[in-house]
């Protein structure tokens, strides 16, 4: 997840032994998608005012295994990009730059689908930056983190946008993070919101052309976030973060990293059914895995009914992609996402 340093889990194995484990979709094999540029891509899919997503993988996981990706567990409706999770403290002194596990597995997703690899300010100095542009990716999403090091070059996360644009001008997309709840992992309370949207506005006028939001619980939250954007001038598309959690353990760790919090009375009914589990092991997570897609759906649902100009949606996954795809099904069966088989198409043109 963007702007906040996950537990991968494991020690981190020797750079050179990492090898992506992908297997793509029919189609992917033959051609990749001409724009690369994730906020281009955005805009454009954004008009065409239809359901599309992203997903979000770490390169590996628990014990450094790499992360296994196989879209064919997506048909028909394939992500429009993923992004790969840069975890800060682990790649920070990855020489050279290169070899970073998550820039690995992101170079490889790009020669069959847009990607947008994340970097995080921490420790980063601007000559190691310069060396991650020469990599040549057409994406990045900068972050600052939730961690700061009186060695790195980017405090805050607008001088990094400032020096992505100056350094590749137009060669490039830079998205970043927005809050709809405000910066809930720094412990601001109460949030000023009217600073939250001033940094945002800052990012964006150094550059960035696209936002994707910070996981939030409150449909109607995030429909006010997209509206004070607009208000404050802010016109780059925007694509909502969503996590569809497969078990109690996953939205307790996520809640005590972002600070972001279930609504009292879903959050009385999760604790039901996490109460109701542990009472009789005998039952699996199945309830409150469909609670968090249910969830996942009415989000959905609420955001584009709003009509407030979003319709691009990014999933979160801890690399867990289950839920994910049965909210992909769930949206198909009530016929939020339409023509498919043509989605699906435009990877064989």
């Amino acid at each position: 997840m963007h702007a906040i340093q996950v537990p991968a889990g494991g020690a981190l194995p020797a750079a050179a032994s990492y090898i992506p484990c992908v297997t793509f979709a029919p189609g992917q094999n033959e051609c990749a998608v001409a724009e690369q540029r994730i906020g281009t891509l955005v805009a454009e899919r954004t008009a065409q005012r239809r359901f599309f997503y992203g997903i979000e993988v770490m390169a590996s996981g628990a014990g450094g295994r790499p992360t296994c990706l196989d879209f064919n567990h997506f048909l028909p409706l394939l992500p429009t990009f993923v992004s790969v999770v840069w975890l800060s403290q682990r790649y920070w002194d990855v020489e050279p730059v290169g070899q970073v596990e998550s820039l690995r597995l992101a170079q490889h997703l790009a020669t069959r689908i847009p990607v947008l690899p994340h970097v995080s300010a921490y420790r980063m100095r601007r000559q190691r930056l310069d060396q991650l542009l020469a990599l040549n990716f057409s994406s990045l999403l900068a972050v600052r983190g939730d961690h700061v090091h009186e060695e790195q070059d980017f405090l805050v996360g607008h001088p990094m946008v400032e020096h992505l644009r100056r350094r590749r001008g137009d060669k490039i997309s830079v998205c970043v993070p927005g809050y709809p709840e405000g910066y809930t992992s720094l412990g601001d309370v109460p949030q000023n919101s009217t600073k939250n949207m001033a940094f945002l506005k800052a990012k964006v006028d150094a550059g960035a052309d696209c936002i994707i939001t910070q996981l939030c619980y409150r449909p109607e939250v995030i429909v006010q976030f997209v509206k004070d954007c607009r208000a404050a001038g802010i016109s780059v598309p925007i694509v909502v973060g969503l996590m569809s959690h497969e078990s109690f353990r996953s939205y307790s760790m996520i809640e005590q990293i972002a600070g972001v919090h279930l609504p009292d009375d879903l959050r009385e009914e999760l604790d039901q059914l996490h109460s109701a589990h542990m009472r009789d092991m005998k039952s699996d997570q199945d309830l409150i895995r469909r609670f968090f897609v249910s969830l996942t759906v009415r989000t959905v649902r609420h955001v584009l009914e709003a009509d407030v100009g979003v319709w691009a949606f990014h999933f979160f996954t801890l690399n867990r992609f289950k839920s994910v795809q049965a909210v992909l099904q769930e949206l198909r069966d009530l016929d939020v996402i339409k023509d498919s088989e043509r989605d699906k198409k435009g990877y064989e043109e």
